[in-house]
Protein backbone atom coordinates (compact mmCIF):
# COMPACT_ATOMS: atom_id res chain seq x y z
CA UNK A 1 0.00 0.00 0.00
CA UNK A 2 1.39 3.40 -0.96
CA UNK A 3 1.83 6.33 1.43
CA UNK A 4 -0.86 8.23 -0.43
CA UNK A 5 -3.36 5.39 0.00
CA UNK A 6 -2.55 5.22 3.72
CA UNK A 7 -2.93 9.00 4.03
CA UNK A 8 -6.31 8.83 2.27
CA UNK A 9 -7.47 6.01 4.56
CA UNK A 10 -6.53 8.03 7.64
CA UNK A 11 -8.06 11.23 6.30
CA UNK A 12 -11.29 9.56 5.18
CA UNK A 13 -11.60 7.20 8.14
CA UNK A 14 -11.38 9.95 10.76
CA UNK A 15 -13.00 12.72 8.74
CA UNK A 16 -14.64 15.58 10.68
CA UNK A 17 -18.20 14.14 10.67
CA UNK A 18 -16.93 10.71 11.80
CA UNK A 19 -14.80 12.20 14.59
CA UNK A 20 -17.69 14.48 15.58
CA UNK A 21 -20.11 11.55 15.84
CA UNK A 22 -17.63 9.63 17.98
CA UNK A 23 -17.28 12.63 20.31
CA UNK A 24 -21.05 13.03 20.62
CA UNK A 25 -21.54 9.31 21.24
CA UNK A 26 -18.85 9.17 23.93
CA UNK A 27 -20.05 12.29 25.71
CA UNK A 28 -23.71 11.22 25.58
CA UNK A 29 -22.73 7.81 26.96
CA UNK A 30 -20.76 9.31 29.84
CA UNK A 31 -23.27 12.05 30.62
CA UNK A 32 -26.44 9.97 30.65
CA UNK A 33 -27.69 7.81 33.48
CA UNK A 34 -28.56 4.84 31.26
CA UNK A 35 -27.97 3.46 27.78
CA UNK A 36 -31.51 4.44 26.74
CA UNK A 37 -31.01 8.01 27.95
CA UNK A 38 -27.61 8.18 26.22
CA UNK A 39 -29.18 7.03 22.96
CA UNK A 40 -31.99 9.60 23.34
CA UNK A 41 -29.51 12.48 23.78
CA UNK A 42 -27.24 11.21 21.00
CA UNK A 43 -30.16 11.07 18.55
CA UNK A 44 -31.37 14.52 19.62
CA UNK A 45 -27.95 16.14 19.22
CA UNK A 46 -27.25 14.37 15.95
CA UNK A 47 -30.65 15.30 14.53
CA UNK A 48 -30.55 18.94 15.60
CA UNK A 49 -26.90 19.94 15.27
CA UNK A 50 -25.08 17.43 13.14
CA UNK A 51 -27.19 16.00 10.32
CA UNK A 52 -28.69 19.23 8.88
CA UNK A 53 -25.30 20.83 8.05
CA UNK A 54 -23.99 17.52 6.70
CA UNK A 55 -27.03 17.04 4.46
CA UNK A 56 -26.77 20.64 3.22
CA UNK A 57 -23.07 20.10 2.44
CA UNK A 58 -23.93 16.95 0.47
CA UNK A 59 -26.61 18.94 -1.42
CA UNK A 60 -24.11 21.71 -2.24
CA UNK A 61 -21.66 19.15 -3.61
CA UNK A 62 -24.32 17.38 -5.69
CA UNK A 63 -25.56 20.66 -7.18
CA UNK A 64 -22.02 21.78 -8.03
CA UNK A 65 -21.87 24.65 -5.55
CA UNK A 66 -18.99 22.97 -3.74
CA UNK A 67 -16.19 20.86 -5.20
CA UNK A 68 -16.22 18.23 -2.47
CA UNK A 69 -17.62 17.52 0.97
CA UNK A 70 -14.32 18.65 2.48
CA UNK A 71 -13.62 21.39 -0.01
CA UNK A 72 -10.01 22.34 -0.53
CA UNK A 73 -11.06 25.85 -1.54
CA UNK A 74 -11.11 28.17 1.43
CA UNK A 75 -13.88 30.40 0.04
CA UNK A 76 -16.26 27.42 -0.35
CA UNK A 77 -16.06 26.65 3.36
CA UNK A 78 -17.91 29.83 4.41
CA UNK A 79 -21.33 28.40 3.57
CA UNK A 80 -20.75 25.32 5.69
CA UNK A 81 -19.46 27.39 8.62
CA UNK A 82 -22.58 29.60 8.52
CA UNK A 83 -24.95 26.62 8.21
CA UNK A 84 -23.09 24.73 10.95
CA UNK A 85 -23.20 27.75 13.24
CA UNK A 86 -26.94 28.23 12.73
CA UNK A 87 -27.84 24.60 13.49
CA UNK A 88 -25.41 24.35 16.37
CA UNK A 89 -26.84 27.48 18.03
CA UNK A 90 -30.41 26.27 17.44
CA UNK A 91 -29.63 22.78 18.69
CA UNK A 92 -27.75 24.03 21.74
CA UNK A 93 -30.65 26.31 22.66
CA UNK A 94 -33.23 23.52 22.29
CA UNK A 95 -31.15 20.93 24.13
CA UNK A 96 -30.40 23.34 26.97
CA UNK A 97 -34.14 24.06 27.22
CA UNK A 98 -34.70 20.28 27.41
CA UNK A 99 -32.16 20.06 30.30
CA UNK A 100 -29.48 18.18 28.41
CA UNK A 101 -26.68 16.81 30.62
CA UNK A 102 -24.01 19.38 31.50
CA UNK A 103 -21.24 17.41 29.77
CA UNK A 104 -23.23 17.28 26.54
CA UNK A 105 -23.85 21.01 26.74
CA UNK A 106 -20.09 21.49 27.14
CA UNK A 107 -19.47 19.49 23.96
CA UNK A 108 -22.00 21.62 22.06
CA UNK A 109 -20.52 24.89 23.36
CA UNK A 110 -17.03 23.69 22.42
CA UNK A 111 -18.37 22.94 18.95
CA UNK A 112 -19.87 26.42 18.71
CA UNK A 113 -16.63 28.07 19.81
CA UNK A 114 -14.70 25.99 17.27
CA UNK A 115 -17.04 26.89 14.41
CA UNK A 116 -16.81 30.60 15.21
CA UNK A 117 -13.02 30.51 15.60
CA UNK A 118 -12.43 28.48 12.46
CA UNK A 119 -14.86 30.53 10.36
CA UNK A 120 -13.04 33.71 11.38
CA UNK A 121 -9.60 32.23 10.67
CA UNK A 122 -10.88 30.83 7.36
CA UNK A 123 -11.36 34.39 6.09
CA UNK A 124 -7.57 34.54 5.66
CA UNK A 125 -6.15 31.07 6.16
CA UNK A 126 -7.30 27.47 5.58
CA UNK A 127 -6.96 25.88 9.01
CA UNK A 128 -7.23 22.07 9.13
CA UNK A 129 -10.65 20.91 10.29
CA UNK A 130 -9.58 17.25 9.97
CA UNK A 131 -6.69 17.79 12.40
CA UNK A 132 -8.89 19.92 14.62
CA UNK A 133 -11.65 17.34 15.07
CA UNK A 134 -9.16 14.54 15.71
CA UNK A 135 -7.43 16.70 18.34
CA UNK A 136 -10.82 17.47 19.90
CA UNK A 137 -11.62 13.74 19.96
CA UNK A 138 -8.30 12.92 21.63
CA UNK A 139 -8.81 15.71 24.18
CA UNK A 140 -12.33 14.48 24.99
CA UNK A 141 -11.00 10.92 25.35
CA UNK A 142 -8.44 12.15 27.88
CA UNK A 143 -11.07 14.13 29.80
CA UNK A 144 -13.40 11.14 29.98
CA UNK A 145 -10.96 8.24 30.41
CA UNK A 146 -7.68 9.71 31.68
CA UNK A 147 -4.59 7.51 31.28
CA UNK A 148 -6.55 4.88 29.35
CA UNK A 149 -6.69 7.36 26.45
CA UNK A 150 -2.90 7.84 26.14
CA UNK A 151 -2.62 5.64 22.99
CA UNK A 152 -5.06 7.98 21.22
CA UNK A 153 -2.40 10.72 21.25
CA UNK A 154 -0.87 9.02 18.19
CA UNK A 155 -3.95 10.01 16.15
CA UNK A 156 -2.98 13.71 16.17
CA UNK A 157 0.39 13.43 14.36
CA UNK A 158 -1.02 10.66 12.17
CA UNK A 159 -3.81 12.90 10.88
CA UNK A 160 -1.38 15.81 10.59
CA UNK A 161 0.94 13.73 8.45
CA UNK A 162 -1.97 12.54 6.26
CA UNK A 163 -3.27 16.05 5.58
CA UNK A 164 0.17 17.43 4.79
CA UNK A 165 1.12 14.40 2.66
CA UNK A 166 -2.07 14.78 0.61
CA UNK A 167 -1.25 18.45 0.02
CA UNK A 168 -4.44 19.63 1.70
CA UNK A 169 -2.72 21.69 4.41
CA UNK A 170 0.63 22.95 5.58
CA UNK A 171 2.20 21.70 8.80
CA UNK A 172 1.31 25.06 10.40
CA UNK A 173 -2.38 24.76 9.43
CA UNK A 174 -2.49 21.29 10.94
CA UNK A 175 -0.65 22.31 14.12
CA UNK A 176 -2.77 25.41 14.72
CA UNK A 177 -6.01 23.50 14.06
CA UNK A 178 -5.01 20.79 16.53
CA UNK A 179 -3.82 23.18 19.24
CA UNK A 180 -6.78 25.56 18.96
CA UNK A 181 -9.32 22.76 19.08
CA UNK A 182 -7.72 21.11 22.11
CA UNK A 183 -7.53 24.45 23.91
CA UNK A 184 -11.20 25.21 23.22
CA UNK A 185 -12.29 21.78 24.51
CA UNK A 186 -10.19 22.13 27.67
CA UNK A 187 -11.47 25.64 28.45
CA UNK A 188 -15.14 24.83 27.82
CA UNK A 189 -15.13 21.48 29.65
CA UNK A 190 -13.36 23.13 32.61
CA UNK A 191 -16.00 25.87 32.64
CA UNK A 192 -18.81 23.30 32.62
CA UNK A 193 -17.29 21.09 35.31
CA UNK A 194 -16.17 18.31 32.98
CA UNK A 195 -12.60 18.49 34.29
Amino acid sequence: MTKTKIANLISDGLNPPAAGLIILGLVASEAAGSAVEALKWFIAVTGLCFMPPLLIAVYLVRTGRMDALFSNRRHQRHRIYVVGLFFNVLGTFILTWLNAPQLLTAALIAGLASIVSFAFINLWWKISVHASTVAALVTVLHILYGAWAVPSLSLIPLMGWARVHLGQHTAAQVAVGSALSSLIVLIVFTRYGGI
